[in-house]
């Protein structure tokens, strides 16, 4: 019997000297799998702005799934791995940004109405409505202003008129419901109709396709968002109280 304790003992040894090393090989699996995550993550982010950006110039039918590909630099049996079609494409580009966006936007609704009493001049009420837009093209760099031309590009898609309703409607009727607070006498028709013709203006701002340089002969640039703000401000403003009425309170601009 005494010669069986010490095998036992040393069995016990190596079991407690095998103990420490599972925590680690468990510690080196989860950062492989973080690190192929991370990777993932990465190459996905590359496919969607490479159709983000080609979206933004041609339209989405105007765009291939093997062009998406070779923009993004992977293999177009990818695109269908992580997306499944065009269609899927489509889908997480404009989800993307789209989210950000709209809550940046009802957080400047939010705040407008958290930092006044009301009633609003249309002017502070269509500057909290632009503010996101023109913050996210100054800071986010090319990513946001392709994102803001694919959707200005939209219009030539009516079929996926459902889908931009779906994901903009309640942050556009919270700003019309703003406007309606401030210009009582306004009419339902009036109001989206002077929207309609708004939001015209804001997809020829975000295409920047250069005509106003052409145009103004170099006085003006396309993406020279701290002119185009405040005028933009101005110009939508006066337009919704010449067509819906006077505002209740006139405040600086």
């Amino acid at each position: 019997m005494q010669g069986v304790a010490p095998v036992a003992g040393r069995k016990d040894r190596e079991r407690l000297a095998r103990k420490p090393r599972r925590p680690f090989r468990r510690a080196l699996l989860e950062d492989k799998s973080s690190k192929r995550t991370q990777r993932s993550l990465a190459t996905s982010e590359r496919i969607l702005g490479a159709a983000e950006e080609l979206f933004a110039k041609h339209g989405i039918y105007g765009v291939t799934m093997r062009e998406i590909a070779e923009l993004a630099n992977v293999d177009t049996a990818l695109l269908h791995y992580y997306f499944e079609s065009k269609r899927g494409v489509f889908d997480a580009v404009f989800a993307r940004r789209g989210d950000i966006l709209n809550t940046e936007r009802m957080r400047e609704m939010d705040r407008l109405e958290a930092e006044g009493d009301g009633p609003y001049s249309v002017e502070e009420i269509v500057a909290a409505y632009l503010r996101p837009m023109f913050r996210l093209n100054r800071e986010g760099g090319q990513g946001w202003r392709n994102y803001c031309a694919f959707v200005g590009n939209l219009g030539s898609a009516p079929e996926l008129a459902g889908i931009f309703a779906e994901k903009f409607d309640p942050v556009v009727k919270r700003f019309i419901g703003l406007l309606r607070d401030t210009l009582p006498d306004a009419s339902e028709t009036d109001l989206y109709w002077s929207y309609h013709i708004f939001s015209g203006s804001l997809m020829v701002v975000n295409m920047a396709n250069g005509a106003i340089e052409h145009l103004s002969r170099g006085l003006c640039h396309a993406e020279d968002f701290d002119e185009i703000e405040p005028r933009l401000v101005k110009y939508g403003a006066e337009g919704f109280r010449s067509v819906c009425g006077h505002d209740c309170v006139h405040k600086p601009s």
